[in-house]
């Protein structure tokens, strides 16, 4: 299947996105539009300490109007960031950790519907707190809380993480770890 852009028309631009409005044609023959975002990327982490203890943080998404319990992650600062280094900024930014054992785990692509946003995947092993952390943006209230495998199966159990990357990366992990 194929649809075949006829015309295109940013609509809105911002530091991080662009959103078009296309028309398009079908292999059916008709036609219809096409309204959809870009997006430079970003990347997740599920932060695994020494200890085997997990880092997630929470923190208030506006879109949703209410706090969310999420892995550390990110937008692609520019083109040519690689996940890996968009992980270890965004990993020390918003929880004070680093790592130098990362794994990854994939890329996934969230909103397939209305966006192009590709989010690569990574478990960060062996993390320890970093003495002096960078600052994260100035826009972001993020509480950062240490759980257990077991503490965060129980948060997936009950239905208290909705985050898709999050659901990802924690089912990875548990997985993994049930299987050894």
């Amino acid at each position: 299947m194929k649809e075949t852009k006829l015309s295109s028309k940013e609509v809105y631009k911002t530091f991080f996105m662009t959103v078009y409005e296309d028309d398009v044609r079908l292999e059916n023959g008709k036609e219809t539009k096409r309204i959809y975002i870009t997006h430079e990327g970003a990347a997740a982490v599920l932060p695994i300490t020494k200890k085997g203890e997990l880092v997630l943080i929470k923190q208030y998404r506006y879109p949703i109007q209410q706090e969310i319990i999420e892995v550390p992650a990110g937008k692609k600062d520019y083109p040519e960031e690689t996940g890996e280094a968009c992980i270890h900024r965004e990993l020390e930014e918003e929880t004070g950790y680093q790592s130098q054992n990362l794994e990854y785990i994939g890329t996934t692509h969230n909103c397939v519907g209305y966006s192009n946003e590709a989010i690569e995947l990574f478990i960060a092993h062996d993390c320890y707190p970093v003495d002096d952390p960078k600052t994260g943006d100035e826009d972001e209230q993020i509480e950062v809380f240490v759980v257990s495998p077991k503490e965060a199966k129980t948060l997936l159990q009950k239905g208290k993480i909705t985050d898709a990357k999050t659901w990802i990366l924690l089912q990875t992990y548990l997985q993994k770890i049930d299987n050894s």
